[in-house]
């Protein structure tokens, strides 16, 4: 199991060993319990020959049926997202669920890209730093809270050193000091308070979202602009597709199906949109339904003429 903390994104490899394995013409429906999430896209279900095997999926129960033949394993690769949740700045509670596995087969390895220290409750079977990752492995059939916080901290200060000596400070330009002082921070600040400055602009700098599609298990990583919103594609996009919704709005489940982007890249817009004002969220039942701003209606004129005038 890969996962992205940052996208909420993770990508799933489950496999069932069979004992008896299946031979011959001998058929089997085999029920087997997924890792919950807001949602689960299924990516291939196959067999210990490489062969695509028929099944039935319940994403409301997070449980896959799956009719087996001539194997001694199933393999099940997906996509999950919803399982983790920033609960501070550069931290993450990431929550994985395997209360519906059996213990005795139970065996899990967990990857999680970036630099963190990582906590986990209850204590999982081992906890190893990799190269720019970290992995853990389960083996109880319960549910796992991870805790991360992120290492990416960079500790500002403001050195002098000898005569002459030209120091660049953060924020600040190049100073010349005559002796060896150092200090923290700008005027005596904690460095906390500017680390997580430096976070929040870190953060907003690169949000990456890694997905895989059914398409042949192709990986895209998709990034997020930290300045001008409507430099995005896909945000001038979700823009035009509101606006041309009119006064009645549009699903946000729509945007994802028009856009043909991914659920993480097309809330995560519509959140950044709302932060500037140029939607609005309004719940109706289970559903978000995005509508336009005054401030929204203005840019969505303007890219409309834009387009237009393209089309020309």
């Amino acid at each position: 199991m890969n996962i992205d903390p940052v996208t909420d994104v993770s990508y799933v490899v489950e496999t069932i060993t069979l004992n008896p394995p299946l031979t011959g013409p001998l058929m089997a429906n085999i029920t087997t319990p997924l890792i919950p999430g807001k949602n689960i896209t299924i990516v291939s279900v196959k067999s210990s020959a490489n062969e695509e095997l028929p099944y039935t999926f319940d994403q409301k129960h997070s449980v896959l049926d799956v009719l087996a033949y001539n194997t001694s394993y199933i393999t099940i690769e997906y996509v999950v997202s919803g399982i983790s949740d920033e609960v501070s700045i550069g931290v993450y509670a990431v929550t994985i669920d395997l209360e519906n596995f059996t213990a005795p087969s139970l065996s899990g390895t967990v990857t999680i890209f970036g630099k963190y220290r990582v906590f986990v409750a209850p204590n999982p079977e081992s906890v190893e730093n990799g190269t720019n990752c970290v992995i853990i492995k389960l083996d109880q059939p319960m549910m796992y809270v991870v805790t991360l916080v992120s290492q990416q901290i960079v500790y500002p200060t403001q050195t002098t050193s000898s005569p002459g000596l030209t120091v660049v400070s953060p924020g600040k330009t190049s100073t010349t000091y005559g002796n060896n002082v150092a200090q923290q921070g700008a005027g005596g600040m904690n460095p906390w308070s500017i680390i997580i400055g430096l976070l929040i602009t870190a953060l907003g700098i690169a949000v990456v979202a890694l997905y895989v599609r059914r398409g042949g298990g192709k990986i895209e990583i998709e990034t997020m602009p930290s300045g001008d919103i409507l430099s995005d594609d896909t945000v001038k996009h979700i823009i035009l597709l509101v606006g041309d919704a009119g006064e009645k709005g549009i699903k946000q489940s729509r945007l994802v199906t028009l856009t043909g982007r991914p659920k993480s890249t097309i809330s995560r817009r519509v959140k950044r949109l709302m932060e500037e004002g140029i939607v609005e969220i309004i719940r109706a039942g289970k559903y978000n339904i995005i509508k336009l701003t005054d401030k929204g209606r203005e840019i969505y004129e303007q890219l409309k003429r834009e387009y237009e005038e393209k089309q020309q």
